[in-house]
């Protein structure tokens, strides 16, 4: 098991080319990661999705990959390099 510190999701649609790359990506660099399919999901949840898709692509487009890192205690380098500043 690695250790990932960096959580990664993608907000996909299950007949997209450029999605299908990405996860192909993620699954030859034995990143683990969380998909949603939003295409699939009822009514209800993909409004929601897309409305949380929107905070990080305001344009809502697919794929959207969100990388997050996850901070267990407190490193300044680290921190500022994760914010860019």
């Amino acid at each position: 098991m690695t250790d990932q510190k960096k959580k990664v999701r993608l907000y996909a649609l299950s007949t997209c080319p450029t999605c299908k790359k990405v996860k192909k990506f993620l699954d030859e660099n034995n990143i683990q990661y969380e998909i949603i399919e939003v295409d699939l999901l009822d009514s209800g949840e993909q409004w929601l999705m897309t409305k949380e898709v929107k905070k990080y692509n305001p344009s809502a487009t697919y794929p959207t990959l969100v990388v997050e890192e996850v901070f267990t205690e407190f490193d300044e380098d680290a921190i500022k390099g994760a914010l860019g500043i």
